[in-house]
């Protein structure tokens, strides 16, 4: 039995050392391209202008951006038993500044032009269903844009059985 000449070894330690250096790079490189584990790819970075109420923004670029498939009580005229407590969720969830994630569905436009969209933080956390989940707001299920409708179902009827939010004190 013969053993390896040294450069034989220094070959293939060379090769491994290269594969573990690639390795390196292609996983910084994927944490460099994708901020958070739970965005989806296609999602798209704003910068927050402002908060409207509990499921309206408007970002840095003057678009205004309605969350897809939930609904939170409404401000004006008067705040509804908890408009004033889903806003003030949202503006911490997506203070003045901040960078989100957006992802549109099958329609790009609501009939008051706001840009119907899927919002992430910059964690990763899903906005539109944790605003459900916290009770903060209901479900609203219009198609074609229903890509996340049985999530935000789901998150609802846990919602209410739980008393979250407005289900506890509407």
């Amino acid at each position: 039995m013969t053993t390896p000449s040294r450069s034989t070894r220094a070959v293939v330690a060379g090769f491994v050392g290269a594969l573990l250096l690639a390795g390196i790079w292609v996983a910084a490189s994927a944490l460099r391209e994708a901020p958070g584990d739970k965005i989806p790819a296609g999602a798209v970075a704003v910068s927050v202008e402002r908060v409207v109420d509990g499921d309206t923004l408007v970002t840095a670029d003057g678009a205004r951006v309605r969350l897809i498939g939930i609904d939170a009580p409404e401000v004006r005229p008067e705040p509804a038993c908890g408009a004033d407590a889903a806003t003030a969720r949202l503006r911490e969830l997506a203070p003045e500044g901040a960078r989100l994630w957006i992802l549109a569905d099958r329609e790009d436009l609501d009939r008051f032009e706001r840009e119907l969209r899927y919002l992430w933080t910059d964690g990763g956390t899903f906005v539109n269903d944790l605003l459900v989940a916290e009770g903060h707001a209901e479900t609203l299920r219009i198609p074609p844009n229903t890509r996340y409708a049985d999530r935000f179902a789901e998150s609802e009827a846990d919602a209410r059985a739980r008393g979250a939010g407005r289900w506890g004190a509407c």
